[in-house]
């Protein structure tokens, strides 16, 4: 079960209106309904972890932020890392199938 999660609203409102993005079209950038971000944004639902994962992702800031648990809106080099390898590992099979996430996976374990 995925549990609720309050979010800084001020810093999610901010950011989207820092890209240029309605509230449509960042519901639409994550995927969800059309009126969600506008729900989280008059604080009317709180999102699920899944959504506050998927709105840190658009935005490309650490979930701590949108949380008020960090000031700094960049993501820890962790998590740069780990979105780098996703990108690599999905380049992978999109280009060769699953021979290329083994080719990667064999080439990483080498190092």
């Amino acid at each position: 079960m995925d549990s609720k999660i309050a979010i800084r609203v001020d810093r999610l409102r901010n950011l989207r209106e820092r890209h240029g993005w309605s509230q449509r079209e960042m519901a639409r950038l994550c995927n969800f309904s059309e009126g969600q971000i506008r729900k989280y944004e008059n604080e009317e639902s709180d999102p699920s972890s899944t959504h506050l994962k998927r709105m840190a992702n658009v935005l490309n800031i650490s979930a701590d932020f949108l949380l008020g648990i960090s000031d700094d809106p960049q993501r820890s080099s962790q998590e740069q890392r780990s979105n780098n390898d996703e990108i690599q590992l999905l380049k992978a099979f999109r280009d060769d199938g699953w021979s290329g996430v083994i080719r990667l996976g064999a080439d990483r374990l080498s190092k």
